[in-house]
């Protein structure tokens, strides 16, 4: 492994050197593939790291600081006072008592401290660098002398360690803290951390893989990281081992790789016996290989994305990983079906996914998307990675799309915009939503107190001689192409408003691309496919201008703009979108949405909520047709919001309608919420019949 000398780990240090560290962050950037041994992709396009972009203003910046200064800190003393970090200290022989919480207990901390790197890596924070290490030294104590680190099998079943992996989540703890140990070594340039992941991870190789053990965790996520730890170490090893554990699924289990038959009979293990009735049933369920895990037929037959939506995304990450630093092309074409039938027949306006049709928090069938639904937060954060990663391997606009649609609705519509209380689930209609301040199974809040500060990776992409810009978010960045560092600074309210102002600084003249994205929504269409539509298609173009002429704005194919030229120190490149209010329509096959409209404006769905519209009933408001929408932003309302406004009716009379984005629903008084509203009256339900004192019926 290569060894970085960092003095990045003076995050613990006093604040006095917070702005040479800011600035030594950047320098980082600039010099990181000449110390990292991160290898380059075999297609596709570069990462520009979270630790070259700083967020600054705008939409994200505010968010940034309140995961720093609030999440993060919440989620730590809610895990702490739950015994998530007691169990090392009882594993390590520091305390005493048995293990708190489930098998899974370890990688909510992890998660947790995965988002505690991305906020130091963002900026750094003595007293929360000095808690992080505090947990980490805990964790690190209780790790066994082979490697193996999972609290719940240390303190309660030595004996079963890597057995009833389809239940017990082993390597999804492992894969968890991998991904942290990655981060955390970015951020202080020890190795104590990182380390002990790979001291874990050889001990999994040695167990699993050709010629060893066959078998797959029941929790898909340890493929991704391996990846993660394979470019963090430069060792082979930890790639071929995700594809082992990715091409393992669907075969029986054993030592040997060989087909697997629906029709073997499920068997409870004889160390299950003694569990209660409730539990024997639940782990019963969880073993059927009936397609909950993706473990029912080999992912090279899967043409349809069935199963638990976390567990599929992250596969689905993992998978445009190994095509990216791989030769897998059957992977690259099963990435093209599946994304076609999430996209195309199992996705919501709000980018969302998983209904839980089949009680599983999984997809359901084509085109049934009903609105009181699933869409676990974790499901939508882990879309959000699968089209980041489609979008680095295919380097086109459409994936970046769909990754911004499930990133500013699905993904941050589960967490408060005070960063305090969440939701588990994300519904599209309800009759009074009220956040949690905190859950007890907490892979959500803590997945959430992770995705928010890494928006900053997510913005950008890169190779040789192009920078892509994928998200319009405010902050500066610096991007290496070909050995020449650029910086570049954007300077945007969007979403609120399409203006974007990016400052291109190289150090000398230099001869690139920078490749603009034109959003679907601006060029006509709310989703690749035709599973959503605009009902107007009509759009303004968009304008762009460079050192204040004006230049053609028309994109390719990929939907990038590509300005190629040789740009100089404060060149200046204006891109305006324009953001009319749009009705969005469903495809006629979603029955839950016939008659319906919902408000889309830029990248953001809206709803409407009860408190807003106090007298009347949500589902039997309508919204005509030709009704006049107009935008008002409001600085003080919901962290500040753009509203969209109009007159609407609710039985024939007329009412004023507000629609406040779908993220920020939930944040004030408890009441109903819709994002489908009815266009027609015919579509608006009866009211219900109600008793009276004297029993008739009105």
């Amino acid at each position: 492994m290569i060894e970085k000398n960092n003095p990045i780990n003076t995050i613990t240090r006093a604040g006095a050197f917070q702005r040479a560290l800011i600035a030594f962050i950047i320098t980082l950037c600039f010099v990181a593939p000449a110390l990292s041994s991160d290898p380059p992709p075999l297609r596709g396009l570069r990462e520009v790291d979270n630790m070259c972009v700083k967020l600054q203003g705008g939409f994200w910046g505010p968010r940034l600081k309140t995961a720093s200064e609030v999440t993060i800190p919440h989620a730590l003393n809610s895990l702490e006072k739950d015994g998530h970090v007691t169990n090392f200290d009882k594993a390590a022989g520091i305390a005493e008592g048995t293990a708190s919480g489930h098998a899974a207990f370890d990688s909510d901390l992890y998660k947790a401290l995965e988002g505690a790197m991305y906020c130091l890596q963002n900026k750094p924070d003595k007293a929360l660098g000095k808690r992080a290490d505090g947990i980490l030294d805990r964790i690190l104590a209780a790790q066994q002398k082979d490697g193996f680190l999972v609290a719940y099998f240390i303190l309660r079943e030595q004996k079963y360690r890597w057995e009833r992996l389809r239940t017990m989540h082993q390597m999804y703890n492992a894969g968890h803290y991998f991904e942290m140990a990655v981060e955390h070594h970015k951020v202080t340039g020890e190795t104590k951390v990182l380390n002990s992941a790979i001291r874990f991870a050889d001990h999994i190789d040695g167990i699993f893989g050709p010629n060893k053990r066959y078998d797959v965790d029941g929790h898909q996520e340890i493929e991704l990281a391996l990846v993660k730890l394979y470019r963090a170490t430069g060792k082979r090893k930890y790639l071929d081992l995700a594809r082992f554990f990715l091409d393992e699924r669907g075969h029986a289990h054993g030592f040997e790789r060989k087909p697997f038959d629906l029709r073997t009979p499920v068997k409870t293990p004889p160390y299950e016996k003694d569990l209660p009735e409730r539990a024997k049933r639940l782990r019963a369920r969880c073993r059927q290989r009936n397609g909950r895990a993706q473990d029912h037929r080999p992912i090279v037959e899967e043409k349809l994305a069935v199963g638990h939506a976390v567990r599929a995304g992250y596969m689905y990450a993992a998978m445009a990983d190994i095509v990216r630093f791989s030769d897998a092309p059957e992977y690259d074409r099963v990435l093209g079906h599946l994304w076609k039938d999430v996209v195309g027949r199992k996705m919501y306006i709000t980018g969302s996914v998983g209904t839980a049709q089949y009680h599983d928090e999984g997809f359901g069938d084509p085109y049934l998307l009903p609105n009181r639904t699933y869409c676990e937060s974790c499901a939508n954060i882990a879309h959000v990675l699968w089209q980041y990663r489609m979008a680095l391997l295919q380097g086109d606009a459409k994936y970046a799309d769909v990754m911004e649609l499930a990133l500013y609705n699905g993904a941050i519509s589960g967490i408060s915009i005070a960063g305090n209380s969440f939701f588990y689930q994300n519904p599209l209609s309800s009759k009074g939503g009220r956040r949690s301040t905190w859950i007890g199974l907490s892979c959500c809040p803590t997945n959430l107190a992770r995705i928010i500060p890494q928006v900053g990776g997510l913005a950008y992409a890169r190779d040789k001689k192009s920078i892509y810009v994928n998200l319009y978010v405010a902050g500066q960045a610096s991007i290496v192409l070909d050995g020449t560092a650029v910086k570049l600074a954007q300077k945007t309210d969007y979403p609120w408003n399409g203006r974007v102002r990016l400052t291109v600084t190289p150090p000398k003249a230099s001869e690139f691309n920078i490749c603009l994205r034109i959003p679907g929504w601006a060029r006509g269409k709310p989703v690749p496919g035709d599973l959503y539509r605009f009902g107007d298609t009509n759009v303004p173009p968009a304008g762009l201008k460079i050192n204040g002429q004006a230049a053609d704005a028309a994109p390719k194919t990929d939907g990038y703009l590509h300005l190629k030229r040789t740009w100089k120190g404060g060149d200046i490149v204006e891109l305006d979108l324009p953001m009319p209010v749009k009705r969005v329509y469903a495809h006629e096959k979603v029955k839950a949405d016939a008659g319906k409209t919902a408000l889309m404006r830029g990248p953001i769905v809206y709803c409407l909520e009860a408190v807003d519209h106090p007298e009347a009933d949500l589902s039997r408001i309508v919204l005509p047709p030709k009704a006049n929408l107009q935008t008002e932003h409001r600085e003080k309302l919901l962290g500040g919001v753009t509203v969209i406004q109009g007159q609407a009716l609710v039985d024939g009379k007329s009412v004023k309608m507000t629609a406040v984005p779908y993220y920020a629903w939930a944040n004030r008084d408890r009441g109903a919420m819709e994002v489908w509203v009815n266009e027609s009256p015919a579509k608006a339900p009866a009211p219900k019949k109600q008793k009276t004192s004297r029993g008739e019926i009105k």
